[in-house]
């Protein structure tokens, strides 16, 4: 009897769960199907549609600067310029529409929208963040204009919507943020950094990675997350190493599997290079850091992994400049000194990175820093000191590639104030040049359509005057023909900020730039397609196509495509890949 009690109770909640279940499933339908039918004949036009020729004055935001929960894309524009902006959109249906505008502002603040010819009664951007529905509007079928106008500075909006629904809800249009090809694959939550290095430090298989904070404390998370360890810098000139980047790399030295981690350390009131367990954090190797005495100026402080000979083993080359003084040192896997070469030269006068590679195709890398080439035994090939002596006009980016067709590497530089450069590797002969505001960002690819050979495309940085409260960077693309002839520039005016480039094969079949949060098109402009600016690209899931990073305010995310072609074959068991790709990665 109790049996048979148990058995009709258990029958009984299955039967509650199973109602509950379906009920949940029915309202979710339902909403879902509501939400299909409030976005149906539904336009949307997120802010980054009016970018193309943004006046100067206006700045992009996000949700975080506004100190809202979230803005459409994460992308709004502040309208501090009276200029009006403009945008077309293409309707498939004719007929009555309702404007909706998602906007904010202050009492002094406000502007209009303008479609086609007709202008909007209501005010917007006056108020907090607020959805207002502006009237409806006869849209013709094929190409309609949308303006913002009438600008009182001061408002900022992040998105509007034409729709036939007359009540439609900012909640209706949340779904549709970003593109429908972006996939959200893994989001990590970590302490604020601006150097994130890459590597696989327990031997799974999967991509881990080391977070460098920007008074050079350092943190190793797994791939799920989990932080492994952490080593926390002294406070003691930490103000002075917050500049720039922190050095550190993730590398398997000792060819077990499983990668450690080199990087700074200062113990007892000596700075340290060391190399640590990647698990642990347990100190395997270490040597005295190749600088002067305490106190100095820390700048440049960089670690790169390089290929300077033809065993299997690979090297660490390491970049130190505190001004005055500049100095190149490489170490096998145990921090044994095999060579230093030292430059008497002002702070940046050679850059912020350290770049091995092998510009001869010999199999064995070259090292290059700033306008100096060096062999792999530290002799000098070359140097440009004679085109570059002031530190002013120093290299902040390279990328290497045939650029003429000759069928030898050759070196693409952002020389700061001087431009873009274009070098012959192992000659340092320059091929051409040309200006491109200050030159902080490069890359070179096929990108464009209807242009035989490859581009090249530089970031040109423009700075603004903090006592205005203007942005202090901003940038704008500068596009070049392989022989040197810029050809255009998107958008119409630098916006703000100090995006990074990334490349890499995106579907798995074709190579893809993105810049900032933007998507880069065949015509060389930007389509918004992460919520945050790019930070690095590469085959993170270890399945064939490559990965978008992105990286802000202490949130690291993973965007693939949702179309990709995966081979299924990591690219990062090529350590040459894993090397030049994955490891020796910098925003400079």
């Amino acid at each position: 009897m109790k049996l048979h009690f148990y058995l009709i109770s258990f029958l009984k909640n299955c039967y509650t769960i199973a109602k509950t279940v379906l009920t949940v499933a029915v309202i979710f339908y339902a909403a879902n199907l509501q939400a299909q039918k409030a976005l149906s004949n539904t336009i949307i036009i997120p802010a980054s549609d009016f970018l193309d020729e943004i006046p100067k004055g206006n700045y992009i935001t996000d949700a975080a600067t506004q100190k809202e929960d979230w803005l459409f894309n994460n992308t709004g524009i502040l309208l501090n310029s009276k200029t009006n902006l403009m945008t077309k959109i293409t309707v498939s249906e004719a007929g009555e529409y309702h404007l909706f505008v998602r906007s904010s502002g202050n009492d002094k603040s406000s502007f209009k929208v303008a479609i086609n010819d007709k202008v909007t009664d209501t005010l917007f951007g006056k108020t907090n963040l607020n959805w207002i529905n502006g009237g409806s509007f006869f849209l013709k079928k094929g190409v309609n204009d949308v303006k913002i106008t009438r600008i009182v500075s001061g408002a900022m909006f992040d998105v509007l919507a034409l729709s036939k629904n007359s009540h439609l809800k900012e909640n209706d249009i949340f779904s549709k943020q970003l593109v429908t090809d972006v996939q959200l694959l893994k989001e990590y939550k970590i302490p604020e950094s601006n150097a994130v290095k890459f590597g696989d430090v327990n031997g799974d298989g999967k991509t881990d990675f080391l977070v460098l904070e920007r008074d050079f404390s350092a943190h190793v998370f797994d791939n799920d997350g989990k932080e492994l360890w952490q080593w926390k810098a002294p406070k003691e000139y930490s103000k002075e190493r917050s500049e720039f980047e922190a050095p550190g790399v993730l590398w398997d030295f000792d060819q077990d599997g499983k990668a450690e981690v080199a990087h700074w350390r200062m113990m007892d009131g000596k700075e340290w290079l060391v190399i640590a367990d990647g698990q642990t954090g347990t100190i395997k190797h270490k040597t005295e850091w190749p600088t002067q005495p305490l106190p100095h100026v820390y700048n440049n402080f960089r670690l790169a992994v390089g290929k300077l000979s033809t065993a299997s083993s690979f090297h660490l080359t390491v970049f130190t400049d505190f001004g005055g003084t500049i100095s190149v040192n490489v170490y096998d896997k145990n921090l044994h000194q095999l060579w230093e070469h030292i430059e008497k030269r002002k702070k940046d006068n050679l850059g912020h990175y350290i770049y091995p590679i092998d510009l001869n195709k010999d199999g064995i890398d070259e090292v290059l820093v700033g306008s100096l080439l060096l062999d792999a035994k530290g002799k000098e090939v070359w140097n440009r000191f004679d085109l570059l002596p002031d530190n002013h006009d120093h290299a902040d980016n390279y990328k290497f590639a045939d650029i003429n067709g000759d069928g030898a590497l050759d070196i693409i530089t952002a020389n700061s104030e001087t431009g873009v450069f274009m070098y012959e590797g192992m000659t340092g002969k320059i091929i051409w040049q040309n200006v491109a505001e200050h030159t902080q960002q490069i890359e070179v690819g096929h990108f464009l359509k209807n242009h035989d050979g490859l581009e090249i495309v530089a970031g040109g940085r423009t700075y603004g005057n903090r006592q205005l409260k203007e942005p202090y960077l901003s940038s704008q693309l500068y596009w070049f023909n392989n022989t040197g002839d810029l050809l255009f520039k998107w958008p119409g005016n630098p916006i703000n900020g100090n995006p990074d480039f990334v490349k890499g094969n995106w579907n798995g079949k074709t190579e893809q730039l993105f810049w900032y949060k933007f998507k880069i098109g065949d015509d060389g402009k930007g389509t918004l397609f992460f919520p945050d600016p790019v930070f690095h690209m590469f085959d993170f899931m270890g399945k064939g196509a490559e990965e978008v990073i992105t990286l802000s305010r202490g949130n690291l995310r993973v965007w693939g495509s949702k179309t990709a072609f995966n081979s299924g074959e990591d690219k990062k068991k090529d350590l040459i890949y894993l090397k030049n790709t994955v490891v020796n990665h910098t925003h400079y």
